[in-house]
């Protein structure tokens, strides 16, 4: 599947900013995205954020209910884990965005290319370091990973599912996700002369990437049985 066709018609027509909010009034997660993106403007060096944040988003997407995140407490034990290999890098980089004084909701534009290509490749690695905890029998690893790290940096980290690597980005690469994503806004903001970040009239999806990920996740291909229509993640 072309990844045109996120934020383009298949006639490569730019999607309108009232099509896309009201595939946001549609959106099933926006609550829980909304919180995200307020919780996360502070990190802790404990790490409670960071737990509080992706236990949260992983509950809401559906992570829960099966799966090495199902148990309340195996599920901490995996975030501090996952906290202490990582929390200094995501640290550094949230530091690196309120000091940057560009819009936290932009970030991704607004960084000169030669910095986000830094910073997709310090997102890559730290998604690589934590794919060992996120591992699960039935659960495509980079699932867990993009999501956790969504959850602290929603500016920058797109939450990719099972469809949307399989069947939407086709990679495994969540560095390749980021990069394309970015050129995509670009060229629709471009055609629209619109800024992504501001199509949510309510002002809950506020971050590049949690206004993408609405998009993204709308361009999966249905999954049809004879009694219902399927979209798991």
């Amino acid at each position: 599947m072309s990844i045109d066709k996120i934020l383009f018609t298949p006639e490569g027509n730019a999607i309108t900013p009232d099509q896309i909010n009201e595939k946001i009034v549609d959106f099933g997660y926006t609550d829980a995205v909304h919180r995200i993106i307020q919780n996360s403007k502070e990190l802790d060096r404990k790490g409670e954020v960071f737990i509080n944040c992706a236990s949260l988003i992983l509950s809401n997407f559906g992570m829960t209910r099966s799966g090495r995140f199902k148990r309340k407490l195996s599920k901490k034990k995996i975030l501090l884990s996952c906290w202490n290999e990582v929390g200094d890098s995501l640290l550094r980089i949230h530091h690196s965005v309120i000091e940057s004084g560009l819009s936290r909701d932009r970030y991704l534009l607004e960084l000169n290319e030669d910095k986000r290509e830094e910073l997709i490749a310090e997102i890559w690695l730290i998604t690589k370091q934590i794919l060992p905890f996120t591992m699960g029998e039935y659960s495509y690893v980079l699932v867990g990973a993009s999501k956790i790290l969504f959850s602290v940096i929603p500016e920058i980290v797109l939450p990719v599912d099972n469809s949307q690597w399989l069947n939407v980005f086709q990679t495994v690469d969540l560095g390749d996700v980021i990069r394309r994503m970015t050129s995509d806004i670009q060229r629709w903001e471009n055609a629209t002369e619109k800024k992504l970040n501001e199509v949510d009239y309510s002002k809950r999806l506020t971050t590049l990437p949690s206004v993408y990920n609405v998009m993204a996740m709308a361009a999966r291909p249905k999954r049809v049985t004879p009694n219902h229509v399927h979209s798991r993640d």
